[in-house]
């Protein structure tokens, strides 16, 4: 079935991405899976996006990716050394994105520009493979391996998106000089990166891709001696042994979290092509443990690029909060996580930081990405390049990716699942799901199904953790109740033109601030965190002076996305009631999210 996209309009933001059936000849992997995913995404090419999600990846797409420079990104590879030490990971993190926006919008001027800057970095391989921004006598130091590891996942991604050998040859290239340098070659892999080593092994990600795409036996073996070598070596990281013993990122090798998680985003993969069950078992350890104690309201994690103690989260800007780059790759682990078990909670956490931080950290006027986005101060989006600036396209290029798709249950049948409510269609299992809503300012969703045949399967629908009334009527006009953090799920036969209607109270929530931020609120509505936006509260002079008159149930919607409450301004020592004035995080600009209550309730 070809999709059929239906052009929609939306109050807030509109814009459909051109939906085709995935390109002829795609690379197939040449290895199978030990570990089958229990949920599979919906191909980019087989669905649009549109509303909220679909207005920023429009703005990533023409105002970041199309306006990169060209240049600077090849700079560095042609005429070493580079003008950073990390310089050469950029252009991997552009091609990256550029693929999944590619695959979804068909933007030929993206393509050529993709295509362009894949081939010149190609251009700049050594004789002996060596891709990197390093001179002869600096090789494999610092951040050398990092690069590699960028160079493989861009050129893969390009290699996915047009079957052009040049790009796997070339990465073959780069897997076989690591080989040879740190596998058998038995230079330290360890002491040749940052970070306890763990950027350097970080590159366990697309060595496991190049297995995959390969077949050759060497790279998967490079893949697990640096898993159960480099890594429980002395000096190593001991990623895994000390998640298994400790369930704690902040006592694993330095807590650094970027690093940290890159290299179990590359763990589940090696989980997902040999099925050894302490691989999983780490990572879930690792998740559970920042969402318990190291996971900021707004999705994010990381002060100063590092995990704190236990619930010890200043979120201020000379805190240095919510790095991008740890953004990201904190919505890459849950979706590996989600993938791999299919469990609801994972969905949970990709939401939270979609609309949330990843959001916060684009500037929707310039496409400019900030560095930190603290959670209380003011956003500072930059023009230089950075890890963050070239991260962030990467995390919004994602976000079709979070939306819906095939869910396995445990007896095995298919399921077409819905985990975040967005605007759209989308093509699942010979199903044509259409979605009109104004999620997340409305809690109300039609969707439409149009199966290839009428048959009977079982649609599930995310129930959001925060939920307190979670309603569906289905065709036949009866309701069904959906329960907190679950799936609901509607079996029957279904045809052509049925209808799904659902009903999610966008339930209002004042936050305590624990530990950090003691005697203060967030406002959470549905998946949202509210901010006091210094540019929406023209009557109040100094939002720094502003607190909440109390602890209210709910709050009053002004329009969608501006919302009032009830506030005190403490001037001189002299108060005043005021209406603060709330925006979604994401759309803020200076503001704070921690309010103080001058009458809390307990």
């Amino acid at each position: 079935m070809r999709l059929a996209l239906v052009l929609l309009f939306f109050p807030v933001f509109s814009i459909a991405f051109a939906a085709t059936p995935p390109a002829a000849g795609e690379p197939q992997p040449k290895v199978r899976d030990a570990v089958q995913d229990r949920f599979v995404p919906v191909p980019f090419e087989t669905q649009a996006v549109a509303g909220l999600f679909g207005e920023r990846m429009r703005i990533n797409l023409e105002k970041r990716l199309l306006e990169v420079d060209e240049e600077a990104l090849l700079a560095g590879f042609r005429k070493q050394p580079g003008v950073q030490e990390w310089i050469g990971e950029h252009i991997g993190k552009y091609l990256d994105a550029a693929a999944n926006t590619w695959r979804l919008t068909h933007n030929f001027r993206l393509k050529a520009q993709m295509d362009r800057m894949a081939k010149a970095l190609i251009a700049c391989q050594k004789a002996d493979g060596y891709l990197g921004t390093y001179t002869d006598d600096k090789r494999w130091t610092s951040w050398d391996v990092w690069v590699h590891k960028y160079d493989l996942l861009g050129l893969l991604a390009w290699y996915r998106v047009t079957g052009d050998e040049r790009a796997l040859t070339a990465s073959r290239r780069i897997g076989d000089l690591l080989i040879a340098t740190f596998q058998t070659g038995k230079r330290d892999i360890i002491v040749s990166s940052e970070h306890v080593g763990m950027a350097a092994t970080s590159v366990l990600e697309p060595v496991c891709l190049l297995y995959r795409y390969t077949g050759d036996p060497r790279y998967l073996s490079f893949a697990r001696f640096i898993v159960d070598k480099a890594w429980e070596q002395p000096n190593g990281p001991h990623i895994i042994s000390s998640l298994l013993t400790t369930g704690s990122v902040f006592k694993t090798a330095n807590a650094e979290a970027y690093e940290m998680m890159s290299d179990l985003v590359g763990l589940c993969e090696l989980y997902r092509l040999i099925g050894e069950p302490r691989y999983l078992q780490a990572a879930l350890a690792a998740q559970k443990d920042i969402v318990t104690h190291r996971r900021y309201l707004t999705g994010t994690t990381s002060s100063h690029e590092h995990f704190r103690d236990d619930f010890d989260l200043p979120a201020e800007q000379k805190d240095e909060v919510g790095e991008g780059c740890a953004t990201v790759t904190w919505l890459q682990l849950n979706l590996q996580l989600l993938r791999l078990t299919g469990e609801a909670k994972y969905a949970q956490e990709l939401e939270r930081t979609a609309f949330n931080q990843l959001l916060a950290a684009q500037d929707p006027a310039t496409g400019n990405i900030c560095y930190f986005t603290p959670m209380d101060g003011r956003k500072q989006p930059t023009t230089d390049i950075n890890c963050c600036r070239s991260s962030e396209p990467r995390g919004i290029s994602l976000i079709p990716q979070l939306l819906w798709g095939s869910l396995r249950a445990a007896s095995g049948s298919e399921e077409v699942a819905l985990e975040i409510l967005a605007p759209g269609e989308a093509l699942i299992d010979g199903v044509l799901v259409s979605t009109r809503t104004d999620y997340p300012f409305k809690g109300q969703a039609l969707v439409s199904l149009i199966p290839d045949k009428p048959h009977n399967f079982t649609l599930a629908i995310r129930v959001p953790e925060w939920a307190t009334s979670f309603h569906v009527i289905g065709p036949d006009g009866k309701t069904a109740d959906g329960k907190p953090g679950e799936y609901l799920r509607l079996t029957r036969d279904w045809k052509r033109g049925d209808t799904v209607e659902i009903k999610v109270d966008l339930a209002v929530r004042f936050t305590p601030g624990g530990k950090s931020y003691p005697s203060r609120y967030a406002v959470e509505r549905g998946p949202l965190v509210l901010a006091l936006d210094k540019g929406a509260s023209y009557d109040v002079p100094d939002i720094a002076a502003a607190s909440l008159k109390s602890v209210p149930e709910t709050l009053k919607e002004e329009r969608a996305g501006l919302y009032t409450l009830p506030g005190v301004l403490t001037e001189s020592g002299v108060q005043r009631d005021i209406q603060l004035h709330l925006v979604p995080f994401a759309d803020a600009r200076e503001y704070l999210i921690w309010l103080p209550a001058a009458a809390a309730k307990q």
